[in-house]
């Protein structure tokens, strides 16, 4: 018998595991409890699109839908002939199939094609692979409108039911939905999980709800399990809860589950297995906090993705920019580097949580370590670090751990931007693997971005994107728009700031998110502090997040996000970069106030790497050094470069770069003035400001 058994509950990125079981498993069992996981939502998703499964669907198909619907019973044979091959290649089992899948006649298409992008402009003649990703991520989508429009209308590939669990009020919202019978694809989930409870059976199946998309089904299993296994207990838990459900009055949902676990589950879930008091947990008799009990982020431990169906997840290409293909192409291990956010100061974010409140980061060797033992358990070493802002200090030292221990993997994270991201911090983090950061430039504006505490300015910013840019490091920005005392001059502003970075190649690719005041943020328990009021209004007796709140605003927020999203979808591609961002609005806006050169007059200001500092480390991280008669060479796998120094400042140079190439050691600049000093008569200074130095600093000789 299993102690406990966790579940993802559909539907969540399939082309690799949420992280939430994985940390629980991991925690629990170095505990001692027998644990079983497993991951509904891509096991369901791999049933849905599998031959047996359309087959059904096109037999009960009725006739009932409309034009789109007829066209794909019209090329059942070719779905039927196709699904299995497309899935294969899409879970990376049969590459050899992306020219096929290319050629205009091997995949039936419906409407998701029509409005595609022109694959010859973003493909050409190269690329297969991406092309063939792209056209069977619309073929699926294609399938997914048809289950959508016949026997499952809250289907979606992502996510399930989310918008009947977005600001739902009372629980009767989310009851009427599951008081009707089960539809095919959750017919589907039930048989998945009876038979993970017939393989395990365990005490109690814990379900992990992330977002809004996950509550349908986690509820339709907890349905499942009180009609067919009455002594099992069951328990929801994750982001969804955490943020919108914890001044819930309504006890409706209990007829579904026994425990919802608020915050971090695992104390929570270790008291329910024990049959200890509950701590941060409702039940049907409502809250319990208990004691406060804070885990190291240390004690949580590395999290055990061994035993999840790694051969089923999937990626997609739903659009062709690089940057926004990264959250849903590829196999990334998801790990967390930092419980918490080491900022927590920015007045949009959920900061009174202990998610982002509650700051304890884990060592660097730490976390290579559990790079090594999850790499072992799943076969890949891509990394996902999904912080809310990983800390620069910390990338640093994971990067010289990486290097160190001769590893190689690719990974990508959030960010501030941060000054501390210098260009050799950068230049170290790509050597170490770093391929892609996403960090929040929101409102564009340094009044704005002061009052919301972000503690960064546009120029701060566009240095930081400079030194990732000549890294090689992809940029995705979040952005906001209509944040409260927000003006029309200061968004039409701000897109202009956004056009700037976009010309001057900044970024790859960003998003405008419309502000939303929430309960748990700065903005939301003190808005007249932000220059509005909130509506007075008891809260909801199920889910409370977002805050109602009324100004004087005097435009059009819908007018101004339909603007900014048609210039932005024109920028990710190239085009319309030279158009005046006002003409980009459908009515009539201002002319931007910003300076046309704002951003390209930041891109020349100093970066902080080059300023002496006796106390800044240096490192090696460069190709191989040979002495010549001319200098020092360098070589590296994809070339090899002289250096023309002067007998003794080559070997200064050769010894400095033996000594700092040992990543397990420290060496200052004072260390190397002190070496210098030894053996020349002019000041260490002088050789490091020289051009010499310029050109081997290039190669690799960093100051962090």
């Amino acid at each position: 018998m299993t102690d406990i058994l966790l579940l993802t509950p559909p539907f969540v990125q399939p082309n690799c595991p949420y992280p939430a079981t994985a940390y629980l498993t991991g925690y629990l069992r170095r505990k001692g409890y027998a644990v079983a996981q497993a991951d509904l939502s891509v096991e369901v998703l791999n049933k849905v699109f599998s031959r047996e499964f359309l087959s059904n669907l096109f037999d009960c198909y009725d006739g009932g839908g409309d034009d789109n619907c007829d066209r794909i019973v019209a090329l059942r044979k070719d779905y039927e002939a196709t699904i299995e091959s497309v899935m294969r290649f899409l879970q990376g089992k049969d590459n050899t199939i992306a020219s096929l899948i290319c050629s205009p006649e091997y995949l039936p298409q419906a409407s998701r094609f029509e409005g595609a992008a022109s694959v010859e402009e973003h493909f050409g003649t190269l690329g297969s692979k991406d092309c063939a990703q792209y056209l069977a991520t619309l073929y699926l989508q294609d399938l997914s409108d048809f289950i959508r429009a016949t026997v499952c209308e809250e289907f979606e590939i992502v996510k399930y039911g989310e918008q009947l669990a977005v600001a739902i009020a009372e629980f009767s919202t989310m009851e009427q939905e599951l008081q009707k019978p089960r539809n095919a694809v959750e017919n589907l989930m039930c048989d998945l999980l009876r038979e993970h409870i017939e393989r395990t059976a365990p005490k109690v199946v814990g379900l992990a709800v992330p977002f809004p998309g996950n509550l349908l089904a986690a509820l339709r299993c907890g349905q499942y399990i009180k009609a067919n296994y009455a002594d099992i207990k069951v328990v929801i838990g994750g982001g969804y809860p955490t943020t919108e459900l914890r001044t819930m009055s309504d006890r409706e949902i209990f007829r579904y589950v026994d425990y919802i676990v608020l915050d971090d589950g695992e104390v929570a879930l270790e008291r329910i297995l024990s049959g200890g008091e509950p701590i941060h947990t409702y039940t049907p008799e409502g809250y319990h906090e208990g004691e406060s009990v804070h885990l190291s982020h240390a004690e949580r431990g590395c999290p055990d993705f061994g035993d999840l169906p790694h051969g089923l997840y999937f990626s997609l290409t739903e659009v062709t920019n690089p940057m926004h293909r990264l959250w849903s192409d590829g196999r990334w291990n998801k790990i967390v580097l930092a419980h918490g956010c080491y900022w927590a100061k920015c007045a949009f974010c959920d900061t009174s949580l202990d998610y982002i409140g509650c700051y304890n980061p884990l060592s660097a060797g730490q976390i290579v370590d559990y790079m090594e033992q999850v790499t072992a358990q799943t076969g890949s070493t891509g990394f996902h670090f999904v912080d809310e802002a990983a800390p620069p200090k910390l990338l640093k030292e994971i990067s010289l751990e990486i290097l160190r221990r001769g590893k190689r993997y690719s990974w990508w994270t959030n960010i501030r931007f941060e000054k501390s991201y210098t260009g050799d911090l950068c230049a170290l983090m790509a050597r170490a693997g770093c391929i892609a950061v996403a960090g929040g430039l929101e409102v564009a504006s340094d009044r704005l971005l002061e009052m919301i505490g972000k503690g960064i300015s546009i120029e701060q910013a566009t240095i930081a994107m400079r030194n990732f840019y000549y890294a090689g490091i992809m940029v995705h920005t979040y952005l906001m728009y209509g944040l409260p005392t927000q003006t029309l001059q200061e968004s039409v502003d701000a897109a202009e700031v956004v056009r700037q970075m976009f010309r001057a190649d900044l970024i790859g690719s960003a998003f405008w998110h419309r502000y939303a005041m929430t309960v748990h943020s700065p903005s939301g328990r003190e808005p007249e502090r932000f220059g509005v009021r909130r509506k007075d209004r008891l809260p909801n007796p199920f889910a409370n997040n977002e805050v109602p709140f009324a100004e004087n605003r005097g435009y059009s927020l819908d007018m101004v996000g339909e603007g900014l999203n048609l210039s932005l979808a024109n920028w990710l591609v190239g085009s319309g970069l030279e158009k005046p961002v006002h003409k980009w609005f459908g009515a009539k806006v201002p002319a931007t106030t910003v300076i046309p050169s704002l951003i390209t007059d930041h891109l020349i200001k100093p970066d902080g790497c080059r300023i002496y500092n006796d106390k800044a480390r240096i490192v090696w991280i460069g190709g191989t050094t040979m002495l010549t008669e001319e200098g020092i060479v360098v070589r590296t796998p994809a070339s090899e470069k002289e250096v023309r120094l002067p007998e003794m400042e080559a070997e200064f140079l050769q010894a400095v770069i033996e000594q700092v190439s040992d990543l397990g050691e420290i060496y200052t600049f004072e260390d190397i003035r002190t070496l210098w000093e030894e053996n020349f008569d002019r000041p260490f200074i002088e050789f490091y400001s020289s051009k010499k130095w310029d050109v081997v600093r290039k190669m690799g000789l960093l100051q962090i």
